[in-house]
């Protein structure tokens, strides 16, 4: 039961650096693309219709909100798209497009309209207001509110499917595939509680992650590069050479190619699916697993005091890097059996 649990732990820790990383590339694309900008933009066109949204957004208040781009600013003249807008913000905004001040202005505006969803939409919530033009702008921003809160779960959605070709992307390159991986830890006892280890320091001493949705709306291009750096170099560095992630060990068939091929793909598809439920998910089941490994490892220990010493795990990780150092201290050295003899 306990070598099972460390094998899970040791699959469960794996996806969670992959996941980190999948969402701090996540994180630079969101804000190298303006995801959330472009996001808006389509909010409004759906809202307002192709003429009527143009008009919005070369507003000069709408442009003055607008955020200077920090990277490829010789490619990027024009001001960026805001991220988000205040409900009152894009009611003055088209109140000011439909020269609406009054409550006889706003009913003439809705009228000299074009036919379609926006005249349509403004002359219900005008009849909802009856003629009071303080409760028709509330009503407008009431309708905003709405169409932003399904604007948002369209991005977050949007955003679980960029995180999975993402992934696939990462599986595909790191060649991270979750049968191999399994393998590995199965046949391989020390690597196998070695990983359980490192995962357990891990939990104890890394932040908690937050959910990709959050990460993705506000996106920090500086700080999701230094994070990338940091998970490159030092913890995704420190687990592929043992587990064999990469092409540089990979032992290619001479026979039975296509049924290799297909477990290849189940396990990058794996991996990709695993990936695009987000670092969160994997950093709060990591946890639960390794309470449940030391609780359990606790009462093997209570029942049988006397166990022989474990072997000595293989490096890891580059020295200095500190990623496994507790579990290496923790390591007892092996006696070999001349020695025994001798004694």
């Amino acid at each position: 039961m306990l070598n099972l649990l460390s094998i899970v732990i040791g699959i469960v820790f794996v996806l969670l650096l992959f996941s980190l990383l999948a969402t701090t590339i996540m994180e630079m694309l969101a804000g190298l693309l303006t995801l959330r900008g472009k996001n808006l933009i389509n909010a409004l066109q759906s809202m307002l219709g192709e003429r009527e949204a143009k008009m919005f957004t070369n507003h000069t208040y709408f442009k003055q909100m607008g955020e200077k781009a920090n990277m490829f600013r010789f490619l990027r003249k024009a001001p960026l798209p805001p991220s988000y807008i205040r409900p009152g913000t894009f009611t003055s905004i088209l109140m000011d497009i439909l020269q609406v001040n009054t409550t006889g202005e706003a009913r003439a505006a809705i009228e000299n309209l074009p036919d379609g969803k926006l005249k349509e939409v403004l002359e219900y919530l005008y009849r909802e207001s009856y003629d009071d033009i303080t409760v028709f702008r509330k009503k407008v921003e009431e309708w905003f509110n709405e169409v932003m809160e399904r604007a948002s779960e369209w991005y977050v959605s949007n955003v679980r499917i960029w995180l999975f070709y993402v992934g696939l992307t990462i599986a595909v390159s790191f060649n991270v595939d979750v049968i191999n991986i399994y393998t590995s830890l199965s046949a391989n006892a020390t690597l196998r509680e070695y990983m359980a280890d490192a995962a357990e320091q891990f939990v104890q001493t890394a932040p908690e992650p937050v959910a990709v949705d959050s990460v993705v709306a506000n996106p920090d291009f500086y700080k999701a590069k230094e994070q990338f750096s940091t998970l490159m170099n030092e913890n995704i560095a420190a687990i592929r050479s043992p587990l064999g992630l990469g092409w540089d060990t990979v032992q290619w068939p001479t026979e039975n190619k296509g049924q290799w091929w297909l477990y290849k793909l189940i396990g990058w598809l794996t991996t990709a699916i695993a990936v695009s439920l987000g670092a969160k998910f994997w950093f709060d089941l990591l946890r639960q697993l390794v309470n449940m490994r030391s609780g359990a490892s606790g009462g093997q220990a209570a029942a049988a005091p006397a166990t022989p010493p474990a072997p000595e795990p293989p490096l890891l990780t580059k020295p200095g890097s500190g990623l496994f150092k507790g579990a290496q201290q923790r390591a007892p050295k092996r006696i070999k059996p001349e020695e025994e003899e001798e004694e």
